[in-house]
Formats: structure tokens, sequence, C-alpha cells
């Protein structure tokens, strides 16, 4: 495995563990935003909101809404599979008729693009930026 799948792997793992952790919710069952604090999909508090007027504390809730894990660990399945998709690819357990030209396209464009958001992460190197 190449360093930068290995990365990213690394990442998303420490992600999903960090949601599953957060606690599960379900379409059918989402946070909730208030003014000044989120509430999960049986009323508990998750997160309280400081700071500003209702209007922010309302955006600063929904914000986090957004991001609840079930959402964070759906966004990480998408990411995982591009990623296993270079990986099958990459070590020819699939056929693409331009394989060196996808090869390229992932290790260019596609993982730089979704190592960008760990770029502060003490491992990434800036080698990976996107160009």
């Amino acid at each position: 495995m190449d360093e930068l799948s290995s990365f990213l792997r690394a990442r998303m793992d420490e992600r999903w563990r960090s949601a599953l952790e957060a606690g599960r919710s379900s379409d059918a069952r989402r946070w909730s935003a208030d003014r000044d604090h989120v509430e999960d999909s049986e009323g508990r508090p998750v997160a309280r909101v400081e700071g500003g007027g209702p209007a922010d504390g309302r955006a600063r809730s929904h914000h986090i809404c957004e991001n609840d894990p079930e959402h964070v660990l759906r966004d990480l399945e998408s990411k995982r599979r591009v990623l296993e998709q270079y990986e099958l690819v990459r070590d020819g357990l699939v056929e693409h008729p331009e394989r060196e030209a996808a090869l390229s396209e992932y290790r260019d464009v596609v993982l730089p693009l979704l190592a960008l958001p760990f770029s502060q992460h003490p491992d990434y190197r800036q080698k990976w930026a996107p160009q």
C-alpha cells in the first residue's frame, strides 16, 4: 500500500471511530438544533453553543447537526469507496481500460484532494498537496 493511501485510511479510521463514539443517529432520528444547544435524537444535549446572538447560536447549532455522527459515517463511506477503487485498480484486482491514466489521475488529483482536509495532521506531507 502506498504512503498516501495508508495515511488516508488511517485518518478515515480515526474519524470513523470518533463518529461511532459520539453516538449514532439516523435519518429518522436526527440531532436537533436550538439557539444555545444541540440535542441527540433522544433529547439529550450533545453540545452547548455559547456567544453571539440567537441567530449565531442557531447557525452554529445547525452546523453541528449537519455534521452529526451518521452524516460523518456516510461521508466517510463514500470516500472509503473512492480509496478502495484506487487500491483495486492499483493492485490489478479490477480491469481498467486506461489503467495508467486512471492511476495517475488518482495519485495526482483524487487522493490529494481526499487528503486536503487532513493537511493539519502531523503525518501529512506537503508533497501530497493538490497541484
